[in-house]
């Protein structure tokens, strides 16, 4: 299976060697139900970023968030609206259980990665990282 995604070469034998394999039911169950369980994810997270738009909105108003606040505010919302627009355009492909899905999964992640790195949340970015990566790479055989 030949990819050109950032870092998918360097982090293969890492996820799949060196971490636990999944069992075949346990992959399945993931990619079988996985695709509704981002879609509904992603309309809460829609929903999120409305209301954080409408609160952000009013605290800008009355000049309530400080220059450094502003900036992480903006960017990690900017990175949010591009991870949910990815998870939203994933979910016919992984339905289908196409390729072009799971690489929109992995883009979705690395954004976040950058999003949590931006806004320093080191362990944040370790965590879901590693458990991001790992299911991503146990069930990217299923995806053709």
């Amino acid at each position: 299976m030949q990819s050109n995604l950032p870092l998918e070469k360097e982090l293969e034998p890492i996820f799949l060697q060196k971490f636990p394999p999944f069992s075949e039911s346990v992959k399945e169950f993931l990619v079988h139900y996985g695709p509704y369980f981002i879609l509904v994810l992603s309309i809460l997270g829609i929903l999120g970023l409305l209301t954080a738009f409408g609160i952000g909105g009013a605290a800008l108003g009355l000049g309530a968030v400080s220059v450094g606040i502003g900036f992480n505010f903006y960017v990690s919302i900017a990175l949010g609206v591009i991870t949910l627009i990815m998870y939203v355009l994933a979910f016919s492909p992984l339905r289908a259980r196409k390729r072009e899905g799971w690489n929109l999964l992995y883009y979705a992640l690395l954004v976040g990665l950058v999003s949590n790195l931006i806004q320093l949340s080191i362990l944040g970015a370790l965590i879901s990282g590693v458990i991001g990566f790992w299911v991503l790479f146990q069930i990217r055989e299923k995806y053709i």
